[in-house]
């Protein structure tokens, strides 16, 4: 994440914590922590395994 929208990030997460954040701010600030939460992660490849369904199960 570039340097500079980390500052954002930061100043925009002290403004919520403190309560003085408007809503294009706080919306912002979800966009810019979903960005830096996902850097450099792949997004294609996923570690989820599906296993199938076998019949019905029933509590006895």
């Amino acid at each position: 994440m570039e340097p500079s929208k980390l500052v954002r990030l930061n100043r925009l997460f002290e403004k919520a914590v403190a309560n003085n954040a408007q809503l294009l701010e706080k919306r912002e600030l979800d966009e810019l922590y979903d960005e830096f939460i996902n850097d450099g992660r792949d997004k294609k490849s996923s570690n989820m395994v599906i296993f199938p369904r076998v019949g019905k199960c029933t509590v006895g």
